[in-house]
């Protein structure tokens, strides 16, 4: 059945009803936390928007299901998603658990009949699986969205209209940050440089880390040529508390800079110098200048995010963040795995003899099974 036919038998009145899968941190926890100003879950974003009723959550974690009913959500709580997945007449479900478990509960889901499936990033532990997850969407009509929700955030979505707007000129080179993981963290740094740069040709890996991985993994580094023709950098840190995730953007005409995991934007453009005859130097722009949170708690970006999903329902439109779009963002943190396997060699996108399994993502899903 196509997302269109599915669009026809929702009523207009009726409110979508929605599911979460995992209902730990992102799932439905993390809104416990006092120093957290703004809905950072999925169980809120639900609870937060009018059109959508949350019926049913489901984690194998009895705390976690018992935690997810006292927010007073009046929804069913599962031991298994699978008996929720059957039960529930289920028209969005959220994938808030391990990556490693992603590919079968996307699968489970678009079997149930769902009409939109919002997964956590990475969407997979494979650019292999995710690969697939997404075409079965596709044959299925069901929308896959990916919780990179940066793209969804205020500052970064002014940023990306600064560039629209033409206010650096061409974009010649990005360098991005990020406090090390790979696929935990990388993937959303991989995300927001093809969110301006456009789709990458190739990636080449270096290990900023000469300790052999063991139960977790890796921060990567390495080069990026985009299919634009501007070049990358990725920078890895090396220990995860410190957490530094930014984005520096060089064009031909200025410069843009979003800092302090998206606290603060600069925007430097091209000057006649006043120390060299012949030559520009970068001067923060007076109009856009430097744009800063002013510490007052904007709308939450994954309500926003959620918004957007249930938008797509009624429209036919695609997300801010498409299945296509984390599976891109896993095929460069697999390339990248599979140049530092190889010894630092280039590895051409999108992966097709590459297609590899990252054994050290693999034992971290693992291991977060635990927690």
């Amino acid at each position: 059945m196509s997302l269109s036919s599915k669009m026809l038998k929702q009523s207009a009145t009726e409110p979508y009803r929605a599911g979460v899968i995992g209902l730990g941190q992102i799932g439905n926890l993390f809104d416990e936390d006092p120093r957290r100003k703004e809905v950072w879950t999925h169980t809120g974003a639900y609870l937060a928007l009018p059109n959508v009723t949350l019926t049913a959550g489901a984690d194998s974690d009895e705390d976690r299901r018992r935690r997810f009913q006292y927010r007073g959500v009046t929804a069913s709580a599962y031991a298994d998603y699978q008996s929720m997945l059957q039960a529930e007449r289920l028209d969005i479900v959220s994938i808030c658990t391990p990556t490693a478990l992603h590919h079968e509960m996307v699968l489970a889901a678009v079997r149930a009949g769902v009409q939109a499936i919002f997964c956590e990033k990475p969407l997979a532990a494979t650019s292999e699986q995710a690969a697939e997850m997404v075409e079965a969407c596709q044959a299925a009509g069901v929308l896959l969205a990916v919780n990179h929700t940066r793209r969804w955030e205020s500052i970064y979505v002014r940023a990306k209209q600064c560039v629209l707007d033409g206010e650096i000129g061409r974009i010649e080179a990005i360098v991005g940050y990020y406090p090390g993981k790979v696929f935990t963290m990388g993937t959303h740094l991989f995300d927001l440089m093809r969110f301006f740069g456009g789709d990458v040709q190739w990636v080449c890996g270096q290990s900023p880390d000469p300790r052999p991985a063991s139960d977790e993994e890796r921060g990567l580094s390495g080069l990026v040529q985009f299919r634009s023709g501007a070049t990358g950098c990725i920078v890895s840190g090396r220990d995860r508390a410190n957490h530094v995730f930014e984005l520096d953007i060089f064009g031909s005409a200025g410069r843009l800079r979003v800092s302090g995991d998206g606290a603060a934007m600069e925007l430097c453009r091209f000057e006649e110098s006043p120390r060299y005859s012949g030559y520009r130097e970068l001067v923060p722009n007076d109009v856009s200048g430097r744009f800063v949170r002013d510490g007052q708690p904007e709308a939450s970006r994954l309500v926003i995010a959620m918004r957007d999903v249930i938008d797509c329902l009624g429209s036919g439109k695609q997300p801010a963040c498409s299945g296509q779009d984390g599976l891109a963002a896993v095929e460069i943190a697999c390339a990248l795995c599979e140049s530092v396997k190889q010894g630092n060699v280039r590895v051409d996108l999108p992966l097709e003899e590459f297609l590899v399994s990252s054994s050290e993502f693999q034992v971290a899903g693992k291991r977060l099974l635990k927690t």
